[in-house]
Protein backbone atom coordinates (compact mmCIF):
# COMPACT_ATOMS: atom_id res chain seq x y z
CA UNK A 1 0.00 0.00 0.00
CA UNK A 2 1.30 3.46 -0.87
CA UNK A 3 0.54 6.22 1.63
CA UNK A 4 0.43 9.79 0.38
CA UNK A 5 1.15 12.46 2.96
CA UNK A 6 1.17 16.25 2.79
CA UNK A 7 2.53 18.81 5.26
CA UNK A 8 1.09 22.32 5.49
CA UNK A 9 0.67 25.11 7.99
CA UNK A 10 -2.77 25.28 9.58
CA UNK A 11 -1.63 26.89 12.83
CA UNK A 12 -3.97 29.89 12.65
CA UNK A 13 -7.07 27.81 12.02
CA UNK A 14 -5.97 25.17 14.50
CA UNK A 15 -5.71 27.81 17.22
CA UNK A 16 -9.17 29.03 16.30
CA UNK A 17 -10.49 25.49 16.41
CA UNK A 18 -9.00 24.93 19.86
CA UNK A 19 -10.76 28.07 21.04
CA UNK A 20 -14.06 26.36 20.28
CA UNK A 21 -12.90 23.00 21.60
CA UNK A 22 -11.33 20.07 19.82
CA UNK A 23 -14.45 18.02 19.16
CA UNK A 24 -14.78 19.41 15.63
CA UNK A 25 -11.24 18.54 14.56
CA UNK A 26 -11.96 14.86 13.68
CA UNK A 27 -14.93 15.98 11.59
CA UNK A 28 -12.78 18.51 9.73
CA UNK A 29 -10.05 15.95 9.09
CA UNK A 30 -12.48 13.36 7.73
CA UNK A 31 -14.20 15.94 5.54
CA UNK A 32 -10.96 17.25 4.06
CA UNK A 33 -9.50 13.80 3.44
CA UNK A 34 -12.67 12.59 1.73
CA UNK A 35 -12.80 15.65 -0.51
CA UNK A 36 -9.14 15.15 -1.41
CA UNK A 37 -9.80 11.49 -2.24
CA UNK A 38 -12.69 12.44 -4.52
CA UNK A 39 -10.44 14.96 -6.23
CA UNK A 40 -7.72 12.34 -6.69
CA UNK A 41 -10.29 9.94 -8.17
CA UNK A 42 -11.32 12.55 -10.73
CA UNK A 43 -7.66 13.27 -11.46
CA UNK A 44 -7.00 9.57 -12.10
CA UNK A 45 -9.89 9.46 -14.56
CA UNK A 46 -8.22 12.33 -16.43
CA UNK A 47 -4.92 10.42 -16.31
CA UNK A 48 -6.62 7.46 -18.02
CA UNK A 49 -7.86 9.72 -20.81
CA UNK A 50 -4.39 11.26 -21.18
CA UNK A 51 -2.64 7.86 -21.23
CA UNK A 52 -4.84 5.61 -23.35
CA UNK A 53 -6.25 6.07 -26.82
CA UNK A 54 -10.04 6.30 -26.63
CA UNK A 55 -10.52 4.45 -23.30
CA UNK A 56 -13.92 2.92 -22.58
CA UNK A 57 -16.27 4.60 -20.08
CA UNK A 58 -15.74 1.59 -17.78
CA UNK A 59 -12.00 2.28 -17.72
CA UNK A 60 -12.48 6.01 -17.23
CA UNK A 61 -14.76 5.33 -14.26
CA UNK A 62 -12.53 2.61 -12.82
CA UNK A 63 -11.74 4.40 -9.58
CA UNK A 64 -13.71 4.35 -6.37
CA UNK A 65 -13.40 6.23 -3.08
CA UNK A 66 -13.74 5.02 0.49
CA UNK A 67 -14.51 8.02 2.66
CA UNK A 68 -12.60 8.89 5.82
CA UNK A 69 -14.48 8.96 9.11
CA UNK A 70 -13.92 10.69 12.44
CA UNK A 71 -12.90 7.34 13.93
CA UNK A 72 -10.67 6.35 10.98
CA UNK A 73 -9.21 9.50 9.37
CA UNK A 74 -7.96 7.73 6.24
CA UNK A 75 -9.50 8.02 2.77
CA UNK A 76 -8.78 5.48 0.04
CA UNK A 77 -8.76 5.73 -3.76
CA UNK A 78 -8.58 2.42 -5.58
CA UNK A 79 -9.52 0.78 -8.86
CA UNK A 80 -12.47 -1.60 -9.00
CA UNK A 81 -11.50 -5.28 -9.05
CA UNK A 82 -11.75 -6.01 -12.79
CA UNK A 83 -10.21 -2.70 -13.83
CA UNK A 84 -7.45 -3.06 -11.23
CA UNK A 85 -6.39 -6.35 -12.80
CA UNK A 86 -5.77 -4.94 -16.26
CA UNK A 87 -4.59 -1.48 -15.15
CA UNK A 88 -1.98 -2.79 -12.70
CA UNK A 89 0.69 -3.56 -15.35
CA UNK A 90 0.34 -0.03 -16.69
CA UNK A 91 0.93 1.37 -13.19
CA UNK A 92 3.60 -1.01 -11.87
CA UNK A 93 5.02 -2.43 -15.11
CA UNK A 94 5.03 -6.02 -16.32
CA UNK A 95 3.00 -8.07 -18.77
CA UNK A 96 -0.55 -7.14 -19.68
CA UNK A 97 -3.21 -9.11 -17.84
CA UNK A 98 -5.05 -11.86 -19.69
CA UNK A 99 -7.85 -11.96 -17.13
CA UNK A 100 -9.96 -15.05 -17.78
CA UNK A 101 -8.55 -15.46 -21.31
CA UNK A 102 -5.85 -18.01 -22.10
CA UNK A 103 -4.31 -15.84 -24.81
CA UNK A 104 -4.36 -12.30 -26.15
CA UNK A 105 -7.02 -11.79 -28.83
CA UNK A 106 -5.62 -9.48 -31.49
CA UNK A 107 -8.21 -8.34 -34.07
CA UNK A 108 -6.94 -8.54 -37.62
CA UNK A 109 -9.87 -8.61 -40.03
CA UNK A 110 -12.65 -8.71 -37.47
CA UNK A 111 -14.81 -5.71 -36.71
CA UNK A 112 -14.06 -3.82 -33.51
CA UNK A 113 -16.22 -1.46 -31.49
CA UNK A 114 -15.74 2.30 -31.22
CA UNK A 115 -13.00 1.75 -28.63
CA UNK A 116 -10.95 -0.58 -30.82
CA UNK A 117 -11.90 -3.70 -28.86
CA UNK A 118 -13.62 -6.90 -29.87
CA UNK A 119 -17.33 -6.62 -29.11
CA UNK A 120 -18.64 -8.85 -26.37
CA UNK A 121 -19.34 -12.41 -27.57
CA UNK A 122 -17.67 -11.66 -30.92
CA UNK A 123 -15.45 -14.73 -30.71
CA UNK A 124 -18.41 -16.96 -29.87
CA UNK A 125 -20.38 -15.55 -32.81
CA UNK A 126 -17.54 -16.10 -35.26
CA UNK A 127 -16.95 -19.67 -34.09
CA UNK A 128 -20.60 -20.45 -34.88
CA UNK A 129 -20.23 -19.58 -38.56
CA UNK A 130 -19.80 -22.48 -41.03
CA UNK A 131 -16.97 -20.81 -42.95
CA UNK A 132 -14.93 -19.96 -39.84
CA UNK A 133 -12.59 -22.24 -37.90
CA UNK A 134 -10.25 -21.93 -34.93
CA UNK A 135 -6.83 -23.43 -35.38
CA UNK A 136 -3.18 -23.05 -36.36
CA UNK A 137 -2.28 -22.48 -39.99
CA UNK A 138 1.16 -22.74 -41.54
CA UNK A 139 2.03 -19.87 -43.85
CA UNK A 140 4.07 -20.30 -47.02
CA UNK A 141 7.06 -19.06 -45.06
CA UNK A 142 6.61 -21.81 -42.50
CA UNK A 143 5.24 -19.60 -39.74
CA UNK A 144 2.61 -21.18 -37.49
CA UNK A 145 -0.22 -18.74 -36.78
CA UNK A 146 -2.96 -19.62 -34.30
CA UNK A 147 -6.22 -17.80 -34.45
CA UNK A 148 -9.68 -17.54 -35.91
CA UNK A 149 -9.70 -18.03 -39.68
CA UNK A 150 -12.29 -17.48 -42.39
CA UNK A 151 -12.40 -19.71 -45.43
CA UNK A 152 -13.34 -18.52 -48.91
CA UNK A 153 -17.08 -18.92 -49.44
CA UNK A 154 -16.57 -21.97 -51.68
CA UNK A 155 -14.93 -23.78 -48.75
CA UNK A 156 -17.83 -23.29 -46.35
CA UNK A 157 -19.09 -26.55 -44.94
CA UNK A 158 -15.72 -28.21 -44.44
CA UNK A 159 -14.65 -29.29 -40.94
CA UNK A 160 -14.19 -26.40 -38.53
CA UNK A 161 -10.64 -27.23 -37.45
CA UNK A 162 -7.70 -27.25 -39.85
CA UNK A 163 -5.03 -27.13 -37.14
CA UNK A 164 -1.58 -27.92 -38.55
CA UNK A 165 -2.52 -27.86 -42.25
CA UNK A 166 -0.76 -25.73 -44.80
CA UNK A 167 -2.29 -22.37 -45.53
CA UNK A 168 -5.18 -22.52 -47.98
CA UNK A 169 -5.57 -19.96 -50.74
CA UNK A 170 -7.91 -17.17 -49.70
CA UNK A 171 -7.88 -17.85 -45.96
CA UNK A 172 -8.41 -14.68 -43.95
CA UNK A 173 -7.08 -14.25 -40.41
CA UNK A 174 -9.85 -12.63 -38.37
CA UNK A 175 -8.37 -12.79 -34.87
CA UNK A 176 -4.83 -13.81 -33.98
CA UNK A 177 -4.01 -15.59 -30.74
CA UNK A 178 -0.91 -14.08 -29.21
CA UNK A 179 1.16 -14.30 -26.06
CA UNK A 180 0.79 -11.41 -23.67
CA UNK A 181 3.29 -8.56 -23.92
CA UNK A 182 4.74 -5.89 -21.66
CA UNK A 183 2.36 -3.01 -20.97
CA UNK A 184 3.28 -0.48 -23.67
CA UNK A 185 2.43 2.62 -21.62
CA UNK A 186 2.73 3.93 -18.08
CA UNK A 187 -0.32 5.15 -16.19
CA UNK A 188 1.02 7.71 -13.68
CA UNK A 189 -1.42 6.84 -10.91
CA UNK A 190 0.76 7.68 -7.92
CA UNK A 191 2.48 10.62 -9.59
CA UNK A 192 -0.84 12.29 -10.38
CA UNK A 193 -2.22 11.52 -6.91
CA UNK A 194 0.77 13.01 -5.10
CA UNK A 195 0.74 16.11 -7.27
CA UNK A 196 -2.99 16.63 -6.70
CA UNK A 197 -2.68 16.27 -2.92
CA UNK A 198 0.30 18.65 -2.84
CA UNK A 199 -1.69 21.28 -4.75
CA UNK A 200 -4.98 21.02 -2.88
CA UNK A 201 -4.43 19.61 0.62
CA UNK A 202 -3.91 22.89 2.46
CA UNK A 203 -6.93 24.55 0.84
CA UNK A 204 -9.17 21.56 1.52
CA UNK A 205 -8.18 21.40 5.19
CA UNK A 206 -8.65 25.14 5.63
CA UNK A 207 -12.10 24.92 4.06
CA UNK A 208 -13.00 21.92 6.22
CA UNK A 209 -11.85 23.66 9.41
CA UNK A 210 -13.87 26.75 8.54
CA UNK A 211 -16.94 24.59 7.94
CA UNK A 212 -16.39 22.80 11.25
CA UNK A 213 -16.00 26.08 13.14
CA UNK A 214 -19.10 27.55 11.50
CA UNK A 215 -21.06 24.45 12.49
CA UNK A 216 -19.78 24.77 16.05
CA UNK A 217 -20.84 28.41 16.25
CA UNK A 218 -24.34 27.63 14.98
CA UNK A 219 -24.83 25.02 17.69
CA UNK A 220 -23.47 27.24 20.50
Amino acid sequence: MTVIRADFDLSVLQRAARAFGTEQMPFAEALALTRLAKGVSAEESRAVVDTFDNPTPFTQKAFTVRAATKAVPIAYVSAKDIAAQYLAPYVFGGERSLGAKRTMLVPKASGTNQYGNLPRNKLKTLKGKPNVFVGTVATKGGQQIAGVWQRPSASAGRGKRNSGRAAQSGLKLLIRFSDTTEAPKHLPFFERARAYVARHAADEFRAALRQALASSRRRS
